[in-house]
């Protein structure tokens, strides 16, 4: 039988079993009563077709259990490590997201003392209201090429450098460009009434910021380049030249006891110099050098007074550094040591 006249025909036996009741759409008893016989009547029918409407049910039944199965065996193959949570003193555990749960192996469900409500976690999450999270145009000068900061000088500054009262360009501009601050929105420390340019030397050439790798490689290079102490005092004696005397132990002292006599001679004529102004300076004469206690006491002996103890210190004084001088010039020590390698030179 097609269905349409299947329906047609349940339809038929549910209007006979109802016929003649009162108060269909009013009485609850009524259409509780109408409603089990219409259920009645459509379960009634082939037989045949029950048993294959169960059996397809159950098939599907049998197919989603197993399709569970099977994802629970893999989970269970491929689940991840999980440590155990750890919540901070004073912390609620429900405001924290069950990590299990999280990955779907949670097993405790309502026992479970953490949250299993995967909006914690975002409703924890406090929005700024104070920070700017819009995306701030670039001020800094980071990546610009000369033709870029031509460019950037010329339409920022352009109407500034106008009726200036000098050709001198702005140190802070410059300052600004070679340390790499400068931007289109700096602006002057001298504010708008700046009486220097701000406009590119001409000749200007900005500067390659160096990278990590190209300054390790100029330090090797530099590195590669130096010479040692011992390669450098080679070069300066080979660019003596020749016909030249080497300095022996002989001729080293034989030069030291010349420039010490020198400067005995010369420290004679300074005292002799300084006695002449000093005899000026006691004639009432003015002289423009001056002179120190020492010397004071030795150009005028009547200056030390009665007092034989300090004329005998000063005169004892006097003769110790007399006597240390002349000692020194005439004591000339040589490490002949230092002139061990000369016959080497002189083969050279």
């Amino acid at each position: 039988m097609p269905p349409k006249a299947q329906r047609e025909k349940k339809d038929k036996a549910i209007e006979d079993k109802t016929f003649g009741l009162k108060n269909k759409n009013k009485s609850a008893k009524v259409s509780r009563y109408v409603q089990e016989v219409t259920k009645q009547v459509q379960q009634s029918g082939n037989k045949k077709e029950r048993d294959l409407a169960e059996q397809r049910k159950k098939e599907q039944d049998d197919k989603k259990k197993a399709e569970e199965q099977r994802k629970a065996e893999l989970a269970e193959l491929f689940k991840p490590i999980i440590t155990q949570q750890k919540v901070p003193f004073g912390v609620d555990p429900k405001t924290v997201l069950c990590a299990y749960f999280k990955a779907g192996q949670c097993q405790k469900g309502t026992r479970c003392k953490f949250s299993h409500d995967l909006n914690v976690e975002r409703r924890s999450v406090k929005l700024d209201v104070y920070t700017d999270t819009r995306a701030k145009e670039e001020d800094g000068m980071e990546g610009w090429d000369q033709e870029k900061l031509e460019d950037a000088v010329r339409q920022k500054n352009t109407g500034d450098n106008k009726n200036k009262p000098t050709d001198i360009v702005c140190k802070y501009f410059i300052d600004a460009i070679e340390s790499r601050k400068y931007g289109w929105f700096w602006e002057c420390p001298n504010g708008t009434k700046c009486k220097y340019r701000h406009a590119l030397p001409p000749g200007f050439v900005l500067k390659k910021k160096e990278t990590e790798e190209e300054r390790r490689e100029r330090e090797e290079n530099e590195k590669e380049n130096q010479i040692t102490i011992e390669d450098f005092l080679e070069t300066e004696r080979h660019n003596l030249g020749t016909g030249l005397i080497p300095v022996t132990a002989e001729s080293f002292a034989k030069w030291k006891m010349e420039r010490k006599e020198k400067e005995k001679r010369e420290r004679e004529e300074q005292l002799q110099s300084k006695m002449e102004e000093f005899k000026k300076m006691k004639a009432g004469m003015k002289t423009g050098m001056s002179f120190s206690g020492k010397e004071l006491f030795d150009f005028n002996p009547e200056l030390r007074g009665d007092d034989d103890d300090d004329a005998d210190a000063v005169d004892d004084y006097t003769g110790y550094y007399n006597q240390s001088n002349e000692e020194e010039a005439s004591e000339v020590v040589v490490e002949e040591n230092l002139f061990e390698d000369v016959a080497g030179l002189e083969d050279e």
